[in-house]
């Protein structure tokens, strides 16, 4: 039996089980950055050309696995707070990754199982599992959309169903403003979603980072060598300085302790073992950045 057509894969309409949309054609040639993303933190929907990436990643990068567990455990951290300690109940994720164990809904339902989530996504793969898997008509919900089309997700009637632009929001950009190239204006469409929310709300974005070369010079020669790969084999991702990345945060207030190595932003202990509590080693906690910004 396949994912697709076992029971996990279907979900309740009208009190019966129908099967969700069949799921989309797939490129096995090309690797894709949620399948990608999948294989490091031990998901099952990735493939050979996914895995061959990854192999080719942590050749570049020794250890490369360890920037995407810290960047998801900065998420997990900077989402508990914003529930817990800002009072954030509904949250919009752009770029939104394949599902998986301690996603933003299931962080924010700790403090509010009312807490409502967006997952938004123009990876179709990612879309049919989404929809397949998590929405419950009441808290969590996917729309197709990018962060190159942020009046998309603003203006889906999905997201209108579940998030109240009037009220607070916590907008999620991690791993995904990386992968958006200066000529497509990252920071004009997040000015566009900022202006778009209420007051109160929270920016919540990571990117790779470019160590600077004089300072770090074997930190910089690896991020330019995995800018290569990305692009040649993603076509995307790009390994930003720190000043590009903070001019990002354009229009929000910094909330403490800024931005600055994933790693560092509100680290909790490794034990009790708690989503978040990933601890990334020294070696590449140079190259993912993160921070949390207020309006």
């Amino acid at each position: 039996m396949s994912r697709f057509t076992s029971p996990d894969f279907l979900r309740q309409a009208g009190g019966k089980h129908v099967r969700a949309k069949p799921p989309p054609v797939v490129d096995l040639a090309r690797p894709s950055l949620a399948r990608f993303h999948s294989f490091h933190l031990k998901g099952k929907d990735h493939f050979e050309v996914d895995r061959d990436l990854a192999t080719r990643a942590e050749q570049a990068a020794p250890g490369f696995q360890d920037v995407v567990l810290g960047e998801r455990a900065f998420l997990q951290r900077a989402v508990r707070f914003l529930a817990a300690d800002a009072g954030i109940r509904q949250f919009i994720q752009i770029g939104a990754g394949l599902p998986s164990p301690g996603d933003p809904h299931e962080i924010a339902h700790e403090t509010d199982p009312g807490a409502r989530v967006a997952y938004a996504s123009d990876d179709p793969m990612v879309l049919t599992h989404h929809r397949a898997l998590l929405r419950d008509g009441r808290t969590t919900t996917a729309v197709q959309a990018g962060l190159t089309s942020p009046d998309r997700v603003l203006g889906d009637a999905e997201t209108a169903r579940i998030i109240d632009l009037d009220q607070p929001v916590g907008l999620l950009l991690t791993g995904v403003v990386a992968h958006v190239p200066d000529a497509d204006d990252p920071a004009g469409h997040i000015a566009t979603l900022r202006d778009s929310l209420a007051p109160g709300s929270h920016l919540v974005l990571s990117h790779y980072c470019r160590p600077d070369a004089t300072a770090y010079p074997k930190d910089a020669q690896r991020a330019q060598v995995l800018e290569q790969l990305f692009t040649e084999h993603l076509g995307s991702g790009r390994w930003r300085t720190e000043q590009e990345i903070e001019a990002f945060f354009a229009g929000w207030q910094s909330v403490p302790p800024g931005m600055l190595q994933a790693q560092r932003w509100r680290t909790l202990p490794v034990a009790p073992p708690v989503p978040g509590c990933y601890q990334m080693p020294q070696r590449n906690r140079r190259l993912i950045v993160g921070g949390v910004g207020r309006l």
